[in-house]
């Protein structure tokens, strides 16, 4: 076996030994060296700092996590992202205050959650850490497909290399390989292409909640953005120029097109996600202008509500978005009791 394979199934076996061991103390109150004294966790503002408590509380209370333990959030202070080193400061200050002395002599866990991921921005919005961890595989294939804290209709495919996380498929729903599928609810008769993001939140604005879905390829790129809106043709949506699929969509480029700084242009700034009143109407309505973009027909958005996914953040509603969580955690509870 060479030697990157040995590796490889050396870390591999590693990794389940430490999983094997912290499936072991779930639930169970923990004695000195065998967790951490204190876990930290870094949130980038007030809204992530809640979604975090909350799931912290939900965790401990169905004793997912190690009892025993002290575990805290901190937020990074307001103003420009600090980084890793920054935070890392300003968590070491936040742990003097609360312990003195004491915590030179804990056991400290600092996990950095503090961000907005390009990949995930659901779910660092309310948490990436707190992800499940995948337990099926795709039929007829060595290839995992994912499935985390979901509910699939018997009548779904869901092709391998997929991820689906604390998402509602109903009947007739397909997804395509290497595609990642989170907060969603799609109630039928629905195609997702392969290497797709489709992303739902929920978000509230002037005290309505409403709900948008972001749906980009999974090779876009969000970072890259321009200064002038000449350049926009060189942005990409899903491998098309976004300049194409803006006329597709019967919307025109201007300033009023991209939130935040206008010299900073790009996917993650453009306004070209439709608003709906209802989860699985903000996926269905994606999906379409991405069908769309696809097939090089037209589907005017010129007449809803659009956000960027930057809006998406500012907006969301945390809340709703851990109560939708929860239900569906609360039915997968049911049928497995009802299964027992």
């Amino acid at each position: 076996m060479p030697a990157e394979a040995a590796l490889d199934v050396l870390l591999q076996e590693a990794t389940r030994r430490r999983l094997a061991k912290f499936d072991e103390l779930r639930g169970k109150v923990t004695q000195t060296g065998e967790f951490w004294d204190v876990v930290v966790i870094t949130a980038a503002d007030k809204k992530q700092e809640l979604a975090y408590q909350q799931q912290l509380s939900e965790k401990l209370k169905r004793k997912e996590l190690p009892l025993g333990v002290h575990y805290h959030v901190f937020v990074d202070p307001p103003g420009p992202k600090i980084g890793n080193g920054g935070s890392t400061l300003h968590v070491l200050q936040c742990l003097e205050e609360m312990y003195g002395d004491k915590w030179t002599s804990l056991t400290i866990i600092l996990i950095h959650s503090g961000g907005y991921s390009q990949r995930l921005p659901n779910a660092s919005a309310l948490g990436k850490i707190f992800t499940a961890l995948p337990f099926d595989k795709a039929e007829n294939s060595d290839i995992s497909a994912c499935i985390i804290q979901s509910i699939l209709d018997s009548r779904c495919v869901i092709a391998p290399a997929s991820v689906i996380e604390y998402s509602r498929l109903g009947p007739e729903v397909s997804v395509g390989t290497n595609s990642i599928i989170s907060g969603c609810c799609i109630s039928a008769n629905a195609d997702v292409p392969p290497n797709s993001f489709v992303s739902s939140l929920s978000i509230r604005v002037n005290g309505k909640v409403m709900y948008v879905s972001m749906v980009l390829g999974v090779e876009d790129n969000l970072k890259k953005n321009v200064k002038l809106l000449s350049d926009v043709h060189s942005l990409q949506f899903f491998g098309f120029s976004l300049l194409q699929c803006l006329d597709l969509w019967d919307l025109r480029v201007s300033d009023q097109l991209f939130s935040g700084d206008k010299t900073s242009l790009g996917l993650w700034t453009a306004r070209i996600f439709p608003v709906c009143s209802t989860l699985s109407d903000s996926v269905r309505v994606s999906l379409k202008m991405l069908k769309a973009v696809q097939n090089k027909s037209a589907f005017k958005l010129n007449g809803w509500k659009l956000l960027s996914i930057e809006e998406m953040l500012f907006y969301k509603d945390v809340e709703d978005m851990l109560k939708f969580r929860q239900q569906i955690y609360e039915e997968i509870t049911l049928q497995r009791d009802l299964i027992c």
